[in-house]
């Protein structure tokens, strides 16, 4: 591994002697919470599984220091942790064995989806030892349940190993941010190791498709051509299955394919590539074989179907052409058409053959129509065979409906082709082709429908095929609006995907009863690599909408990771979130503790300032937002409704459940329910990022107002050696920051201005008490240690990036606005403005509070010392604003 990201220093060095300051630590984990925004960067660019789950292992080293580490997967669909990933000298054990939920603290802490640290595991009553492993080992044990969009994705388990072990809070608060990052970077990387596994597989059998096939075979024919090996190909064809189809249906048909798809995976060795072609037709790439091998794993193929029940359709033969490069050709196309002519070969001889291609190989099987109808069927075949290659390569569904209308028009001479999705009760057109008269409306308003209206409608509510002599007197016929009434022929073939109706292709010709039983059966040999495609689409824009999600969600997650506070966190979670969910408002809402009532801290869009701080009481609001998952809502359900600047629409809600029992929600309003739950699940994903972006800006706040206490008693500390009283730091402070509000700093400004305040004495830690504390006045060398307390106090916090901004506030303080200071002589706008008005504060003070050499002076008497001063030892035009100030708090009987 590379060093150590200094952003990540949490833990402290082992090897250091003596713990460290408060200061150190304290500004320390500041920094560590921070540089996890680092970390979901790193965790997230990560591609692969494999990468991912060693970046994840090499940064949490970094993070927290362990002596092992195991990575659980949640496996789908049992439930339980297999584990992927094992640093330790036990990992063949540890990888070897699978984890129930519930079972051991590992199964407890996803089950109950809570983090566990336990620095005596050998000693918990949950505790499990893996088999092979030595029991009673002592150890301390972190165990994090990795949760992404609801779900439980795996676990992380870090060790640190012997008697005297252990993991801190700090360290436990830490490993359970990361395992937020770690679970979103998991999830990521799976829904893309899904896309890229459906990309090249056959969403029916589970099979590589079309596209594979031949990028795999090209692949092998070069590997062989450089080893000298020979690679087989066989081609099979399930006989008769058309009339599986037409007597058993397509969902008996599908099932045959599954079955026949399962013996074959079961029958070949391991290194041989099984693929579906489309429709009935599979592909095998045989490698590495010796003489016969290739033959002889045709044969058993073939024999084990006689042992397999394929249900209703009963018996199940094949016709398989096996040819062999380089023997029969080099070229993929040219061998895969060897095996097809092969394959034919076996049809003609009967079906239920194995045919070794050879030279005389080009028979075909005839039927009682003669030539002309063979030649019509090869025409089909030929078209189907290059169709399922264009198919399996589009996931649009429209662009597979235009490319099924132009392939069909090669071979059947309609008058128009229609291509049809259903979705739920209506029948929707993607595509069209050839001509329609109608004066209505376009083509594809009017040739819409609904299930069972029409001829259309009625396929895809039977799922059976519709061959139609004459359109005008069928009884299923319907008018399209606007056109008049002609002769015309039909035809309408539901596209099945087991047992569902996701289409219908339909074709049209003008005239009487132009389609003969060959037209039918060509559509729906078509049909089934239609629906396969349109399946495979809606599958892959399905996938691709969530992977958009995700991403979305990554992206907004950066986005709260560089929030500055709580406000910040609120006022992006709601403006990312309208433009995530196209939402015309949004809004957050939280409990306030104080009162009970839920209060709208933040929201987006039009009437916005309506919604903020708007508050409900708590038992009005309790039912909308105790619920676990988000949900959709009439807008008049809401509490207050009437009252509320929302239009009549749906209200998207998501429950926040924060920590220590606080409560709220995140809230989007949607103008309509389209694509509802992918929004439900956006939504609650989004309520997720934000309760870590709101739980994370509220540790950094305590942990910053932590500092800033620690800070301050530190210099009241310090300024008790100089007799001030225990106010002094505190005073010079507030005051500072009147000042620069009322001189229009900003808010960083004046953040840096209040820690330059409370530390711009802190130098004086190394200046000896005799000094401080001496009544009279100081020599010359005093006086020369005196002024080397803004160097020592730059130098103190020096190694506290936090403060590496209010470095030169600290030096600067006791310059002159003439030059005539220290510790560097600088003049009027070269000091840093903060400095000169800690000056002018610190002045004041001084004056008006005993010192060991003087008494205070009056008010009024300080007052004018600084008019006097004005311009030489101080900026004149902080000067004027101190002494407004000072005025308006006399007048407001307000005590300076």
């Amino acid at each position: 591994m590379g060093g150590l990201n200094p952003a990540l220093e949490l833990i402290p060095d082992p090897d250091a002697e003596g713990p460290p300051a408060p200061g150190q630590r304290l500004a320390s984990l500041i920094e560590s919470y921070r540089g996890l925004a680092d970390v979901f960067h790193e965790l997230l660019a990560e591609q692969s599984l494999d990468a991912l789950l060693e970046r994840i292992a090499d940064t949490l080293a970094d993070l927290i220091p362990y002596d092992t580490l195991t990575i659980f997967e949640v496996e789908e669909p049992t439930g339980d942790l297999i584990p992927m990933l094992a640093r330790d000298q036990w990992a063949e054990k540890i990888l070897s064995t699978r984890i129930r939920i519930g079972e051991g603290i590992t199964g407890w802490a996803a089950e109950h989806r809570e983090a566990v640290l336990t620095n005596q595991a050998h000693l918990d009553p949950r505790v499990k030892t893996v088999p092979g492993t030595p029991e009673d080992e002592p150890e301390a044990m972190i165990s994090i349940p990795l949760i992404a969009r609801g779900a439980i994705k795996g676990a992380l388990n870090v060790y640190r190993l012997g008697e005297s072990a252990e993991f801190d809070d700090d360290e436990f608060e830490l490993a359970k941010r990361f395992g937020d990052a770690a679970a979103l970077a998991l999830d990521n990387a799976q829904i893309r190791a899904r896309l890229e596994y459906q990309a090249q597989t056959d969403s029916l059998t589970g099979l590589y498709n079309h596209r594979y096939f031949h990028e795999r075979l090209r692949e092998e024919l070069r590997r062989a051509s450089r080893s000298h090996e020979s690679v087989a190909v066989l081609m099979l064809d399930i006989d008769d299955f058309k009339r599986v189809n037409d007597v058993y249906g397509h969902g008996t048909g599908d099932e045959v394919l599954r079955s026949l798809a399962a013996a074959l995976r079961a029958t070949v060795r391991t290194s041989d590539v099984v693929c579906r072609l489309g429709g009935e037709e599979f592909g095998l790439i045989v490698t590495s074989f010796v003489d016969e091998s290739a033959l002889a794993l045709a044969r058993r193929v073939t024999d084990s179907l006689t042992a397999i029940d394929f249900g209703p359709a009963g018996a199940v033969t094949i016709s398989v052409g096996l040819a062999q490069g380089p023997e029969h050709a080099m070229n993929p196309r040219e061998l895969v058409a060897c095996a097809e002519a092969a394959m034919m070969t076996a049809k003609a001889r009967g079906k239920n053959q194995i045919v070794l291609f050879e030279d005389g190989t080009h028979e075909r099987p005839e039927t009682a129509e003669g030539i002309d109808r063979d030649v019509r069927s090869i025409a089909h075949l030929k078209m189907l065979q290059s169709l399922s290659g264009k198919l399996s390569r589009l996931n649009d569904v429209r662009e597979i409906g235009m490319v099924i209308a132009n392939e069909l028009r090669s071979l059947i001479d309609y008058h128009n082709c229609r291509v049809f999705v259903v979705d739920g009760e209506d029948v929707v057109p993607i595509a069209f082709q050839g001509g329609l008269a109608t004066s209505t409306a376009t083509v594809m308003e009017v040739l819409a429908c609904k299930l069972g209206e029409g001829i259309t409608g009625h396929a895809a509510q039977t799922g059976e095929s519709l061959r139609v002599g004459n359109a005008t007197e069928s009884p299923f016929g319907k008018q399209i609006p606007g056109t008049e009434p002609i002769d015309e022929s039909m035809i309408a073939v539901p596209l099945r995907y087991g047992a569902r109706v996701t289409g219908v292709i339909v074709i049209s010709k003008l005239g009487l009863d132009q389609f003969d039983e060959d037209d039918v059966r060509l559509l729906e040999v078509l049909g089934g690599h239609a629906s396969v495609a349109l399946e495979n689409a809606r599958l892959y824009e399905a996938e691709r909408r969530e992977a958009e999600s995700a991403k979305a969600l990554l992206e907004f997650s950066r986005e709260l990771a560089t929030a500055s506070g709580l406000d910040d966190v609120l006022a992006r979670t709601v403006e990312l979130a309208a433009g995530l969910l196209g939402s015309p408002r949004t809004a957050i809402w939280l409990d306030d503790p104080d009162t009970g009532e839920i209060v709208c801290r933040a929201a987006w869009g039009s009437a916005s300032d309506g919604l903020l701080h708007r508050r409900f009481a708590g038992e009005e609001a309790r039912p909308v937002v105790d619920r676990p998952d988000a949900y959709l809502v009439p807008r008049k359900e809401l509490p207050g409704a009437e009252h509320a600047p929302l239009g009549d629409s749906q209200i998207l809600i998501a429950p926040l459940a924060l920590e220590h029992g606080r409560f709220g929600c995140v809230s989007a309003e949607i103008e309509d329910v389209e694509d509802a739950e992918r929004k439900l699940r956006l939504i609650a994903g989004i309520a997720h990022q934000a309760q870590l972006a709101i739980a994370n800006a509220r540790s950094f706040e305590n942990l910053e107002g932590t500092f800033f206490s620690t800070v301050e008693a530190l210099a009241n500390a310090l300024e008790a050696n100089d007799e001030y009283t225990s106010s002094h730091a505190r005073w010079i402070t507030d005051m500072a920051l009147h000042v620069g509000a009322a001189l229009g700093l900003d808010a960083a400004t004046l953040k840096r201005l209040e820690l330059g305040a409370l530390f711009h004495d802190i130098g004086k830690i190394g200046i000896p008490s005799s000094i401080l504390a001496k009544p009279g006045r100081l020599t010359a060398e005093e006086r020369t240690m005196m002024q080397t307390h803004p160097e020592l106090g730059e130098r103190i916090i020096a190694p506290i990036e936090r403060l590496e901004d209010v470095r030169p506030i600290v030096r600067h303080c006791h310059e002159h606005y003439d030059g005539s200071g220290y510790p560097d002589g600088k003049v009027g706008e070269a000091i840093p403005l903060e400095s000169r008005i800690i000056l002018v504060c610190d002045a004041f003070h001084a004056m008006t509070t005993d010192r060991p050499y003087r008494k205070r002076l009056s008010e009024a008497e300080a007052c004018r010392r600084l008019r006097a001063a004005a311009g030489t030892q101080f900026d004149p035009n902080v000067v004027a604003v101190y002494l407004q100030l000072l005025k308006e708090q006399s007048e407001s009987g307000v005590a300076a």
